[in-house]
């Protein structure tokens, strides 16, 4: 299914959760002479907030404010330990803190939503909750 009515071929994603799309920008789902489908979305998304943190992208977070490095860490804790991971928990704490851990406590799929620019372009929203 398209994701958009009529079809695109470029869909380009804000992440409504503070300095994240400062950060890393927006969310670009490209499909060159097609259209971006429904699971296209889903999975850029999902690998946007799969990518791995550095170490320089870590000190800079925790430079923001004066607790984010306690937020990311208290994030990254809950996801890799308290979660039933099985045999994937050691393997996943070892991978170490990734985008996702960026969203603190506001986990949940909240929905997207549509901006209409001034120059007649439009990007669609990504909003989580708590």
């Amino acid at each position: 299914e398209p994701a958009t009515l009529p079809p695109s071929e470029r869909i380009i994603v804000l992440c409504d959760v503070g300095w994240i799309s400062q950060l890393w920008g927006p969310i670009v789902i490209e499909r060159s002479g097609g259209r971006v489908t429904i699971r296209d979305l889903l999975e850029r998304i999902y690998a946007f907030f799969q990518t791995h943190l550095t170490a320089a992208e870590v000190e800079h977070i925790s430079s923001l404010e004066p607790n984010n490095y306690g937020l990311l860490v208290d994030a990254y804790q809950r996801r890799t330990t308290q979660r039933r991971l099985g045999v994937l928990r050691d393997w996943e704490w070892r991978e170490g803190m990734r985008r996702v851990d960026c969203l603190g406590d506001r986990r949940w799929w909240w929905g997207v939503w549509v901006t209409y620019n001034s120059d007649e372009t439009w990007h669609l929203n990504l909003g989580f909750m708590n």
